[in-house]
């Protein structure tokens, strides 16, 4: 049975191959009643995904045949797909039939598609903007029968030295050649012709403005390509700075040892706007899930999700607070507010809370701001939604380093710790400060800070606070690192994976006191060859041992194969003792997976007087 009201469709076919038409697009053909389709340019194929359509070849037509076409259907209660090669945004004569069904009130659809210029850069294999080389486009055609204005005249164009992508132009590629010399496009400028890119026929002739008229010739050419000028061609532009270690963005911390929260983090909102903002946030995060009302469910990735019944909030979050290093509350403040007033313990083992409104304006540390890591979590939030972070601990706002901060980021113990307070007041206040520490880390941290002086170099994992005729120590914990591997593993792989996860949470690998595994593990060559190489003792413990230890994340893969519970994050606990801490849970890399845990503080410590 059809609507009252018919379905009008714009689609975009996309550059050829059936299969680069859009999901939605591809649905819309399915449904459809009539296809008017762009003829030639419009791989036919597609039209066998239309059982039910009536078919109907537009060049034949002439706009008020077209539109007639439209509106009659429309009303008729049929759902019409009138399908434009490429995108019909791009030479799609589209607007003048938009035009026409606003006059009538007829509502219609957009939907878009990949573009021919695109299946060519595909087909080129190449960025159309390489760093040093262009980072503009310019889309742009040839006149002929189609004038182009004086502005946008291609002499005009080329003077910019961007990427030229022209459309509609190969027909007369001698004169367009000798256009851009005259412009001042070096002969040598590459320059590729792509006939029916991603079609079965694809073709393509390389060149340079000198001499790719006369190959394109040659190929038998003359309608249906795409021409591509400019430097990009050569691919031999600077490196991006978008994957480059050392570089910040908003999803991911340079090598900068301030570099962001490090933890799980779970996102919760109440509203469909927080919804899509959480996910928008969560994607940006190294580990997030979204905990979400059920009603909800479908519009958050399945692969992050968990959900709650409708109404039970408050549940969901006392359940997440202890499961979790950070909550990302995208909601009202004073909704968080209240349900922290049940569940806040101490600083030291709170959980980070971080508020964001649902449009991503602001980012508010609330809780945990140093040591839980807030303050961390805040500007991670601020910078993946484009807002600003709120942060109104006092040594933030004057930009100084916040000693338990420090501490925890840089994976240091402050002996005596319940002297903290004295410390940061004596920061806060100015008072001098002497430091023996790691000169490297004093130029990061404290080097800008006139207050502070560095007056002894050490690189034996310890670091000498004086200030006010008192002293504070603070060394550097140590680690057991507990690791699972499938069989065959590589000794290389194993280490490869290990030093990654070191390195994203600012640990050097001397740290690093002992390696730990499953008994099972014993005959595995590369695991032990490993070790060995790292100079570590590698601890095995066996099944019983491992299953009793209580671990954040039960691998049912171990289950299954095993009979164990847990091997990398069990291992490490295990052998770090039974004070020991997890400080990163089991990070999984395919065929290998690592967990580490610190060392208990020695009985030691205390105030050192020096």
């Amino acid at each position: 049975m059809k609507d009252k009201q018919g379905h009008i469709s714009f689609v975009g076919a996309g550059p050829g191959a059936p299969d680069l038409i859009t999901l939605r697009g591809a649905a819309r053909l399915a449904a459809a009643d009539v296809v008017i389709y762009a003829g030639s340019l419009v791989n036919e194929k597609l039209l066998e995904t239309a059982p039910r359509a009536v078919f109907c070849n537009s060049a034949l037509l002439a706009l008020p045949d077209v539109l007639e076409l439209l509106v009659s259907h429309y009303r008729a209660g049929r759902r019409v797909v009138r399908l434009h090669t490429g995108d019909p945004a791009m030479y799609g004569a589209v607007s003048e039939q938009y035009r026409e069904l606003d006059r009538l009130g007829i509502p219609y659809e957009v939907v878009p598609g990949v573009s021919s210029v695109f299946a060519a850069a595909a087909a080129l294999k190449t960025e159309l903007t390489m760093p040093g080389l262009s980072q503009s486009v310019i889309l742009t055609r040839e006149a002929g029968r189609t004038p182009v204005p004086e502005s946008e005249a291609l002499g005009k164009l080329a003077a910019h030295g961007t990427t030229l992508c022209l459309f509609l132009s190969v027909a007369d590629l001698s004169g367009l050649a000798g256009r851009l010399l005259a412009a001042g496009r070096p002969a040598t400028t590459p320059v590729a012709v792509v006939y029916r890119a991603s079609w079965e026929n694809e073709q393509i002739v390389r060149g340079t403005l000198a001499d790719i008229a006369e190959k394109t010739v040659a190929a038998g050419i003359k309608r249906q390509a795409m021409i591509v000028i400019g430097e990009v061609l050569s691919r031999n532009g600077d490196l991006s700075r978008l994957y480059d270690r050392n570089f910040t963005t908003g999803y991911r911390h340079g090598t900068d040892s301030r570099g962001g929260f490090r933890g799980r983090v779970a996102l919760m909102a109440l509203t469909r706007r927080g919804v899509w903002k959480a996910a928008e946030i969560a994607a940006g995060l190294e580990d997030a899930t979204l905990i979400l009302p059920e009603k909800f469910r479908a519009g958050a990735p399945a692969m992050r999700l968990e959900t709650y019944p409708d109404g039970d909030f408050a549940a969901a979050f006392r359940a997440a607070w202890p499961r979790f290093d950070g909550l990302v509350m995208v909601m009202a403040a004073g909704i968080v507010v209240r349900q922290l007033a049940g569940v806040c313990a101490d600083k030291k083992h709170d959980p980070a809370v971080a508020v964001c409104d649902e449009a991503g304006n602001y980012a508010v540390s609330l809780l945990s701001g140093h040591v839980g890591g807030a303050n961390a979590l805040a500007t991670d939030v601020a910078r993946i939604t484009g807002g600003r972070a709120v942060i109104t601990t006092a040594s933030d706002v004057r930009h100084y380093p916040a000693w338990d901060e420090f501490a925890a980021r840089r994976h240091y113990r402050i002996e005596p710790p319940e002297s903290l307070t004295m410390l940061a007041s004596a920061m806060l206040e100015e008072q001098p400060v002497e430091l023996e520490m790691p000169r490297g880390v004093f130029e990061e941290e404290f080097a800008g800070l006139p207050f502070c002086r560095l007056v002894r170099e050490r690189e034996d994992g310890v670091i000498i606070i004086r200030t006010g005729g008192r002293g504070w120590t603070l060394r550097r914990e140590r680690f057991a690192l507990g690791v699972g591997c499938r069989r065959g593993v590589s000794a290389a792989r194993i280490a490869a994976v290990a030093e990654r996860v070191l390195e994203r949470h600012g640990v050097r690998r001397d740290e690093v006191a002992v390696i730990a595994s499953a008994e099972v593990k014993k005959d595995e060559a590369g695991l032990t060859e490993w070790a060995a190489s790292w100079g570590r003792e590698l601890r095995l413990f066996p099944a019983a041992a491992l299953n009793a230890v209580a671990v954040p994340n039960p691998s049912a893969a171990a289950e299954r194969h095993l009979a164990l519970h847990s091997v990398s994050e069990a291992a490490a606990l295990l052998a770090a003792g039974p004070s020991g801490r997890l400080v990163v849970e089991k990070t999984a890399d395919a065929d290998v997976t690592v967990a580490l845990a610190a060392f208990p503080a020695p009985d030691e410590g205390g105030e050192e007087h020096v």
